[in-house]
C-alpha cells in the first residue's frame, strides 16, 4: 500500500514508465524506417547511377547508353562521386527521421547532471571522427585530434612499422 505522502510521486513514475514505453514503441518504428532508407545519385548526364543504404554501403550501380564513352578512370571517378553524393543524402534522411528523438534526448536530464564522476569518464572518451574520402596519397599532413600525432600521406609504406 502507498502511504498517502507517496501517491504523488508514485503517479509520476508510472508515468514517466508510461511515456518511456512509448517512446521506446515509437523508436523501434523510427529504426524500421531508418533501416529502410535509401538515396541515389546520378552523375555524368544521366549515364550513372548509384543507390546506397542508410549505412551508406552502395547497394546498387548501374551504368547506362553512352558509358564507353568514357574512360575508365572518368567512370571510377564519377561512380566514387555519385556514392559520396548518395550516402550524403542518406545521412541527411536519417537527421531528419531521428530529429524528434533528438529533441527528446536533448530535453532528458543527463546522468552526468546526477553524477560527477561520469562527466569525468566522458570527457576522456575518444571523439568519432568521420574517414576522410580522399585516397590516403592525396591527403596532406594533419593532425590527428586525438591523439595529437602527426598524420603524414600514405607513402606506400606502414605508418608505425616503419618507424
Amino acid at each position: 500500500m502507498i502511504r498517502p505522502e507517496n501517491r504523488q510521486a508514485a503517479a509520476d513514475a508510472a508515468d514517466l514508465v508510461d511515456t518511456l514505453r512509448q517512446t521506446i514503441g515509437r523508436m523501434a518504428q523510427a529504426r524500421g524506417a531508418r533501416d529502410a532508407l535509401t538515396a541515389s545519385a546520378t552523375v555524368e548526364h544521366g549515364r550513372i547511377t548509384v543507390v546506397v543504404n542508410a549505412s551508406g554501403s552502395i547497394v546498387r550501380t548501374e551504368y547506362s547508353d553512352g558509358i564507353e564513352e568514357l574512360s575508365y578512370g572518368q567512370i571510377a571517378r564519377a561512380t566514387v562521386r555519385a556514392a559520396q553524393t548518395a550516402a550524403a543524402e542518406v545521412q541527411l534522411k536519417k537527421q531528419e527521421l531521428l530529429a524528434p528523438f533528438a529533441a527528446l534526448r536533448a530535453n532528458m536530464p543527463r546522468l552526468e547532471e546526477r553524477f560527477t564522476e561520469l562527466a569525468e569518464l566522458r570527457a576522456q572518451l575518444p571523439t568519432q571522427v568521420r574517414a576522410p574520402l580522399t585516397p590516403p596519397s592525396e591527403r596532406t599532413e594533419s593532425v590527428d585530434p586525438r591523439y595529437g600525432d602527426a598524420v603524414r600521406p600514405h607513402t606506400g609504406g606502414h605508418r608505425f612499422l616503419d618507424r
